[in-house]
């Protein structure tokens, strides 16, 4: 068919309206990439957004470096700066070690640090053993066997305190666990007697 100025189409000629496949798989397409766009941006606005994600990659470090001290038989740690809301991994010094050198003289490798997100803080963080730390320095030790105490890390957010998001990182089975709470309650671990297994 072919189609010249002036005269109209096909679908003119039958009296056909509507919309064909194509304009509405194209309207969909961009509705889609507009959608891809905007959707990461509003994320920072929503406050239970920035503590998910907050807890997510530190549960998810937490377990890497538990999985890491376990592969390689070495102690590994994370560290928390409770003051200045930041954490980061910590490995042995036999990472660096090099056969003219003693254990004794290298010190551990520390990453750089990583912060928690904008508006994000730490509540506190602690083990049911040593109680909870509020400020200060807070280390969350790897045996060789990958094992730790159970530890529990709190965040919250400075523009709302009453959102608390507790990360409960069981020690032995590596097991995270993140428990929210919009009316400021915390969830502190509970020492295991005897016969709690």
């Amino acid at each position: 068919m072919i189609l010249s100025f002036g005269q109209p189409n096909e679908r003119a000629r039958t009296g056909e309206t509507g919309f064909t496949l194509i304009e509405i798989m194209m309207t969909m397409v961009i509705m889609g990439l507009l959608v891809a766009m905007v959707a990461p941006s509003l994320d920072a606005y929503v406050p239970k957004s920035r503590l998910d994600s907050a807890a997510k990659v530190l549960a998810a470090n937490l377990d890497m470096v538990r999985s890491e001290a376990k592969i390689q038989s070495k102690p590994y740690t994370v560290e928390l700066d409770l003051k200045h809301a930041r954490w980061r991994r910590v490995f042995p010094p036999e990472q660096r070690l090099t056969t003219d050198q003693e254990l004794w003289t290298i010190e551990s490798q520390n990453e750089d640090w990583n912060e928690l997100g904008d508006d994000v803080v730490f509540a506190g963080a602690g083990s049911a053993n040593l109680g909870l730390a509020r400020d200060g320095m807070y280390k969350v030790n790897f045996d060789v066997n990958g094992f730790t105490s159970d530890q529990v890390i709190m965040l919250h957010l400075l523009s709302d305190p009453k959102m608390i998001w507790s990360i409960q990182f069981h020690g032995i089975t590596g097991r995270a666990e993140i428990l929210t709470d919009f009316e400021g309650t915390e969830h502190p671990l509970e020492e295991v007697g005897e016969g709690g297994f």
